[in-house]
Formats: structure tokens, sequence, C-alpha cells
């Protein structure tokens, strides 16, 4: 079984997959590893181009049979795979694979999860003022759960041990890092620097009810840790 299973969901990126592939197996060169895209049925089939690469590169695809959420997706291809070491990166291309090796790195010294942080790093100039706001408020609502600088990260590793402690998913929205770190507090982090681009086809679906959803999440983490701490 290869040692690193690398994520990528996908909703409508038949534009950016083949980019994204590309780049994680020019930087995973002499790695044993594969790469496990998760697919809602996307109407631009992204999966027919999932199943292109395949005959390429280490892909495997798993085709859900409607739009089930980014972070269900995430959990979904973590546990289908059968790797110990587990990495999510965004499927649109924002994310720098150069990050990989990093990571790599970062779990022999020691780490439970790495994150790339745009904290740390940087974003893109063409963000615009909107999402930067977004993306600040978001952060800062998650501040009573965790005191990681950039937990709304979609580029993040983590070793499957860590997963499997889980025992409850909630799965709401696309924050699911959020969600891992709540419910793994004694895990080791680190986070690195990492730059967040913009996507170079498609729309962002970062919209008003994933906005909700996200709300909705904190709500139930919330729940989720006074249950803990009233059974202690």
């Amino acid at each position: 079984m290869p040692e690193f299973a690398v994520i990528l969901p996908t909703y409508n990126e038949r534009g950016n997959i083949e980019k994204v592939v590309e780049s994680v197996a020019e930087v995973m060169q002499g790695v044993d590893y594969a790469i496990w895209i998760v697919d809602d049925n996307s109407p631009d089939k992204t999966y027919e181009k999932a199943i292109n690469l395949s005959e390429k590169f280490p892909v495997h695809l798993i085709r859900r049979p409607k739009k089930m959420g980014l972070a269900s997706a995430v959990i979904t291809g973590f546990l289908s795979s059968n790797a110990e070491k587990l990495i999510c990166l965004d499927s649109d291309g924002q994310h720098d694979a150069g990050i990989l090796p990093v990571m790599i790195n970062m779990f022999g010294k020691g780490a439970d999860i790495i994150i790339g942080s745009r904290f740390l790093g940087d974003v893109s100039d063409e963000w615009g003022q909107r999402r930067n706001i977004i993306s600040k408020v978001a952060t800062a609502l998650a501040l009573p759960f965790t005191s990681i600088k950039d937990p709304m990260s979609g580029c993040f590793a983590v070793k499957r041990e860590v997963i499997e402690g889980i025992d409850e998913w909630h799965m709401i929205g696309y924050k699911i890092l959020l969600e891992i770190l709540v419910k793994a507090p004694d895990a080791v982090v680190y986070e690195v620097p990492i730059h967040f681009g913009v996507r170079s086809y498609g729309q962002s679906k970062l919209g008003w009810m994933e906005i909700w959803r996200y709300l909705l999440l904190l709500v139930n983490l919330g729940a989720y840790k006074l249950a803990r701490q009233l059974n202690r």
C-alpha cells in the first residue's frame, strides 16, 4: 500500500484537475503515493477527466451519486485509501503542490497534523476585499475552538490514526479541518506557510449557503465540546 494518499475532492473541476494532478506527480517523484479523486457526479464530467488521468498517474476515482459536500468528500477519500499519511488539497489549483515535500518532512519530525497556513504565508492579490473579510471573520469565529492560525485551511496533512480515532463526524459544509482539530485535541499540530492563489477555471463555491453551513458546524462543535466537558 502507498505510504501517502493525496485526496482531491472535486465538483465541476474539469478545467483544473489535470494541472493539479500533474503538479502533485511532479513534486512527489520518488515518493510512494497515490491520488484519490472524490467527485460528486460533476455536471461538467470531471470524473471522465479523472479516468483519463488514471492511465498515466496513480489516480483512483470515487464517483459519488450527487453533490454531498466537500467535508464528507475529504473523509470519504481518507477512509477509502489505505495510506498511513493523508493529504488534502483543493482541486482548483489554489494550493501550490510544492508544499507536499515540506509536509512529508514534518511527519518525520513528529507531527500528527500539518496545516498549510495562509496567515503564515500569503494570499493572492486577486482575492478581493469580500473574500478577505469573510475569511478573517470565519477565522475569528473559530477562536473559541482552537489557537491554530488558519483552521479554515483546505491544505493539510494528517496521520490515519488521528482520523480513525474520531468516532463521531458532523461533516457539515467545507471546513473539515476545524472539526478534526476540535475532535483530536491531543494531536501534535504544525503550521507551515503557503501561498494561496486563485483558481484558473470555474467559479468559487463560497456562497451564502456555505457560510450558513459553517455557522451550523460551529454550533455542532460547540455542543460537542460541551457534552465532552459534562461527561468528564
